[in-house]
């Protein structure tokens, strides 16, 4: 008789929505003596939401507003100086979560996705790199102030981000799982994350790479069932990006985190 095995579920990030007022102002009411602003909320609901998954995580595209604010160079949408950092908020963000969780992950947007301009370097090359270095540096504040890893979202990665941002506890996720996203991504790692609908790919994708594991994001027990032939139990996890946030749309993930095997 098959066994039902649990599988690892873990966060994404995801799209947190602004707050009621009366939400917000108690919320406000209850920080004294730290700083705090609309982002701080959203990070810390978002983690509360988040309780009893096995990685939890604060982020996505909507915490380009932060990352921004903490590139020092930028005008008016433009590179108008060479970056600098910035990194008080990221920093405050980031022990504010870790009081959530010991090993909580960052969602970051990849640096092209914070649709910032180049207004000094006049070239790609240089342009994507500076973005990218900085990017690394800040990384390393987070992760002084306890952030366990970050995983780096968008659409495509452009060469040099491929290059210059993934490591040992650094992620790169395409969000809409595009092939040719998912192509780059296992280049330069061998851990894959995709939705569902894209699930189709994964036979080509493993003549030409070694995927270790596979999260599917939004997966179902469906799902799972029909990856066992090409990975084993283990090596798959159940992975979430919320789309509106909440803490129902965490336990339906979890509900369905789970193969026979």
């Amino acid at each position: 008789m098959n066994k039902r095995r649990h599988l690892p579920v873990q966060s994404f990030g995801g799209e947190e929505p602004d707050p009621d007022i009366p939400a917000l102002a108690a919320w406000a009411a209850r920080q004294k003596g730290v700083g705090c602003d609309l982002l701080s909320f959203k990070v810390e609901r978002s983690l509360r939401d988040q309780a009893g998954l096995d990685r939890l995580a604060y982020g996505g595209m909507y915490y380009a507003d932060r990352v921004r604010d903490s590139v020092g160079g930028i005008r008016s949408g433009f590179l108008r100086e060479e970056p600098w950092m910035s990194p008080e908020s990221l920093r405050d963000d980031a022990s504010r979560a870790v009081a959530c969780s010991k090993k909580v992950w960052a969602v970051l947007p990849s640096p092209l996705q914070l649709k910032v301009e180049d207004g000094i370097f006049h070239d790609r090359e240089d342009y994507e790199s500076s973005l990218c270095n900085i990017y690394c540096l800040l990384m390393r504040e987070m992760r002084d102030a306890g952030v366990y890893g970050t995983v780096i979202i968008g659409e495509q990665f452009s060469a040099l981000e491929r290059e210059l941002l993934p490591g040992r506890r650094v992620l790169l996720h395409a969000l809409s799982g595009n092939t040719r996203a998912l192509a780059g991504i296992l280049e330069v790692q061998n851990t894959l994350s995709l939705p569902t609908h894209r699930l189709r790919v994964i036979p080509d994708l493993l003549d030409a790479y070694e995927i270790r594991s596979l999260t599917v994001i939004d997966g179902k027990e469906q799902d799972f069932a029909g990856l066992l032939p090409y990975f084993d139990p283990e090596d798959l996890i159940a992975g979430g990006y919320a789309p509106d946030g909440g803490r129902e749309y965490w336990e339906d993930v979890s509900a369905h985190a789970f193969v026979f095997v």
